[in-house]
């Protein structure tokens, strides 16, 4: 399962302005943002990304549908991870992103890495963002990709007060688009020929969840 996921590696700015080194601290209660949380449903549970998950995250870049559906390069150079996880450890100081490791937490393979989720742009001044996953391979056809979205929902919109959750999917990537769907976000439309990354253009849907929407 896998939507957008990398696009701030070339951190050209789009829609959801961050500001970089200067982006506003979260007008977030301090518990909900300045120590960053540990979400679980007894299924997954989604940890802040640290040094530690890079290795095995290294792996995980590699898989083609990865290459394929996601901003991440096509050919990682060597340290590419771990300025990729340094990139949202800072995201945690400034505000400016919140990034997942999507864990098992059923007792069975507890800790073991399953994939990434997170908040890849937030937009304080509109209290918007948007969300961005991939799943291993060995992870996928388990929904365990849509579990761990319902619980970054929740937390963005309920913990953090945000109002519009936003997820750009390429249109030929079923697997994220019913992930989106099964989660509660709905389909707005779809931006035609957008550029992807290197010449490549891709249909991108764009999908929402607002504030309320969750059951």
């Amino acid at each position: 399962m896998l939507v957008r996921v990398g696009q701030e590696v070339q951190e050209v700015p789009r829609r959801l302005a961050v500001g970089g080194a200067d982006a506003q601290r979260p007008p977030t209660p301090d518990h909900a943002w300045a120590r960053p949380p540990s979400l679980s449903d007894g299924v997954v549970r989604l940890e802040p990304l640290e040094a530690r998950f890079g290795p095995e995250l290294a792996g995980v870049v590699l898989d083609p549908d990865i290459v394929r559906f996601t901003r991440l390069p096509t050919r990682p150079g060597e340290g590419f991870v771990e300025g990729w996880l340094s990139r949202y450890e800072r995201g945690w100081e400034d505000g400016s992103r919140a990034g997942f490791a999507i864990v098992a937490d059923d007792g069975n393979d507890d800790g073991a890495l399953l994939g990434f989720m997170a908040l890849i742009r937030i937009d304080w001044d509109a209290l918007e963002a948007e969300v961005g996953y991939l799943l291993a391979p060995a992870a996928r056809g388990r929904g365990l990709a849509g579990r761990a979205l319902e619980l970054l929902s929740r937390w963005a919109l309920d913990a953090l007060g945000l109002v519009r959750l936003e997820a750009w999917i390429d249109t030929e990537n079923g697997a994220s688009l019913r992930v989106a769907e099964r989660a509660g976000y709905t389909r707005e439309g779809v931006r035609r020929s957008t550029h992807f990354k290197a010449g490549r253009r891709v249909d991108m849907a764009i999908y929402s969840l607002l504030a309320g929407e969750l059951a």
